[in-house]
Order: structure tokens, then sequence, then C-alpha cells
């Protein structure tokens, strides 16, 4: 009982007080204010919506893709084909053979044709020749020259006639492998069912069934659980694949325009439903992460605490032509000035402010905060550079944290009272 009274004399007598001017300026922490930039973010899952063609297989049989994924189509252009597989490698086999062939039959002929060509240009040279000296025989009336020289042109006719005959034939029989080709050629083109882009856009081969669902029209329709319920198994059109007629192979996206419809807290919403302009950043795509948008839609507050926000952007990203759902972070502001941990901030009397060391000394600083994040926040009337105290809880206005209280300066008060707790120890004995 004696030594309770004592600690308790220790205590009324300023021994807590010094304990504690020894502990809290260890425990009290600062800051250096920088300048820099805080963005102002909201992160929510969203969903994409576009402006989707959805284009379907004319006929059952196996598709060929003819565009890459996500490349860019002309209007009319040929997305995939279809044909029958039996009908089509017997048309192509068929055109092979004959292209085989008409190769074959031009190396087999090629000299013969040109040989007879030269023949053809030598008897017709001499058959001028001979007709020019049969004339001047009549005219010189030589019955003896005028007969050798007509036995000689008729010789040289036969041979032109005989030249030509061979070369017809030749090219007649080439004629007729070229024209079983181009039949050839136009029964296999015959086997291919084009499907063709209606309009110039995306092209994507990844269908989930909510193309026709899902579209700008549709925007503001759907509540969260609309959007965020797990949708339709989504599908990839391959290479080669047997597909029924009537089924969806491919769309085609317009890079006008597409919509992000956001899933965003109720008191999120409220914020964002203030900033006409903000940015969304996609984390999850490759190459160009980040499309500026507009705020065009914002859904009614629900009772399970969410809501709908849409913003439609003119920047379709590569990321966004083969997916529908998808994490994103909206960027509502960007703030500039003086940053400080948002734990350095005090409120007094209705006022933000910080504390600030003067001279070693806490002093109360009046701030205004422009924004910020969960850590830190950006103010005004603070300038860069300040040393701000970051644990303002331990603190207060007119406080000393410097030298005047360091620990050794604290042990020798301490030690200055030792008589006090020797005597109140005595006492208590």
């Amino acid at each position: 009982m004696a030594v309770a009274l004592g600690v308790f004399a220790f205590f009324v007598l300023g021994g807590f007080s010094l304990l504690r001017s020894a502990v809290v300026p260890l425990l009290v922490g600062t800051v250096i204010a920088r300048e820099g930039q805080i963005e102002e973010t909201v992160v929510a899952q969203a969903v994409i919506i576009r402006h989707e063609r959805v284009l379907r297989s004319p006929v059952t049989g196996t598709v060929t893709l003819t565009l890459p994924e996500g490349s860019r189509a002309r209007a009319e252009a040929v997305v995939a084909n279809l044909s029958d597989t039996e009908e089509r490698q017997q048309a192509e086999q068929r055109v092979a053979q004959l292209e085989a062939d008409l190769e074959a039959y031009d190396e087999a002929h090629a000299e013969e044709e040109q040989a007879l060509l030269a023949e053809l240009e030598r008897t017709r040279a001499e058959g001028l020749s001979l007709a020019s000296r049969l004339r001047s025989a009549c005219v010189a009336a030589d019955p003896v020259q005028a007969g050798r020289t007509s036995l000689d042109l008729a010789a040289a006719w036969r041979r032109e006639a005989d030249a030509s005959g061979r070369l017809e034939e030749i090219r007649k029989d080439r004629a007729a492998i070229v024209e079983a080709l181009d039949t050839a050629r136009l029964a296999l083109a015959q086997s291919l069912f084009p499907v063709l882009a209606p309009e110039a856009g995306l092209v994507s081969y990844c269908l989930d069934g909510l193309e026709e669902t899902l579209t700008p029209a549709s925007v503001g329709r759907y509540a969260t659980k609309d959007l965020l319920s797990p949708g339709r198994q989504g599908s990839a059109t391959v290479d080669q694949a047997r597909v029924e007629a009537g089924d969806p192979i491919a769309k085609v996206i317009s890079d006008r325009e597409a919509f992000v419809a956001t899933v965003v807290k109720n008191s999120e919403a409220d914020r964002l439903a203030q900033v006409r302009e903000v940015s969304l950043r996609f984390p999850a795509f490759t190459g160009r992460r980040e499309a500026r948008a507009t705020l065009f839609h914002v859904g009614q507050r629900e009772r399970n605490g969410y809501c709908v926000v849409t913003y439609r952007t003119g920047e379709l990203l590569d990321g966004m032509v083969s997916v529908r759902q998808v994490e994103v972070t909206v960027v509502v502001e960007v703030h500039s000035g003086t940053i400080l941990p948002r734990r350095a901030l005090v409120h007094r009397g209705g006022q933000d402010g910080v504390f600030v060391l003067d001279v070693s000394v806490c002093r109360f600083r009046p701030v205004t905060v422009l924004g910020g994040n969960d850590k830190e926040v950006v103010v005004e009337g603070l300038e860069p550079r300040t040393e701000v105290i970051s644990t303002p809880w331990l603190v207060q206005e007119g406080q000393r944290i410097g030298d005047a209280d360091r620990p050794s300066d604290v042990a020798q008060s301490m030690e200055a009272r030792g008589d006090v707790w020797r005597a109140a120890l005595k006492a208590g004995a």
C-alpha cells in the first residue's frame, strides 16, 4: 500500500508528464512536403459495348479465315470463305493436275513450236522470192525457167502448209488444256462461298453471343447484375473449323466509337456524375492502354449499393476488340500542387490544416485541400519543402519538438526530481 502511494505521488508530482515528454518526441514523425501531381481515380469492373455486325456462315462446310484477328477490313472485303471439304479437295486436285499438264505440254512442245515458227518465216520469204522470179520468167517468155520456178514455189507452199498445220495442232491441243483449266478454276471458285464485310471496320473471330444484345442502343437499360452476371460462353472461330449454315463465324466492329459501362459504388457515381471528361485506363491491355472519354449515361443508384456509369470514347483501343469484360481505372481528375500524406491533415474549427515546425515549435498552418487519394492529398497554402508533422495526433499547438525535448534533457529533468521520487518511496515505506 505504501509503495502504491509512493508511485501515485510520483505521477502527481510530475512523473507522468516527464514520461510523456520523454516518449512522445521519439514517436513524432515529420515529412517534407513535395510538389507534384496526384490522380483522383475510381477502379471498376467494366463491360465494352461496341457497334458490331455478326457475320454468319451461308452454308454448312469448312471455314477458311482470310484476315488476322483485329485487322482492318474495307467494305466488301472477304473475311472468310466457306466450302464443302470433299468437293473443294476434288476441285483443288483437278486444278493442280491441269496446271501441271499445261506446264508439261508447254515444256514438251516449246522447241517444236519455235522451229515451226522459224520454218513458216523461211517458207514465206522463199515463196515471195519464187513468186517474183516466176513473174520475171513469164515476162521474159522463158517457159523452162517458169516451169522450174512453179515447181519450187509449189514445194514451198506445201512446207508452209505443213508447218502451219502442225503449229495449229499444237496450239489447239494447248487451248483445250487451258479451257479445261479455266473450267476447273471456275468450279473451284464456285465451291467457295465468301463471307464479306458489310462495312469497313475491325475483324474479330471471338464471339460471346452478346453482340446483338449489348449494343449502343441498349446503353442505360441494364442494371449492375445484368452486366456482371456470368455471360454466355465465348467462342473463337478457328481456321478449317466445320460450321453449320447460319452459325456466327466473325464480326466486324466499327471503330468510330465504343461505350464503356462501369459498375461503381453509389458514392463513386455521385463523384463521377460531376465530371464530363475523363481518361479510361485499362491495365490488362497491351499497346495503348488509355483513351479519353465523355460521360454518356449515369444509371439509377441501386439498393445493392452500386450504379452503372457509362462513358463514350472515340478511341477504339486494340484491347477493346476481343474482350467484353475488363477492369478499368477512371482517371477523374489530376491535381497539381503541394503533396502531403493524408494522415498529416488536421481539422480545427472547420478548417483543414497541418502542423509545421517553426523553430522547433509546432504551429498550425491552414491549407485548402484540392483533391487526392486514400494516401495523399494536394493542398494550397503550403510551400513545397516545408517540414510537416506526419503524426499530428501526438502534438499540439505551441509544443516544442526539437533540442529542448531531447531524451538527454528529459533524463536530466527526471534526475533533478529524483529527490521527490525517493522521498515518495521513503514515505511509502
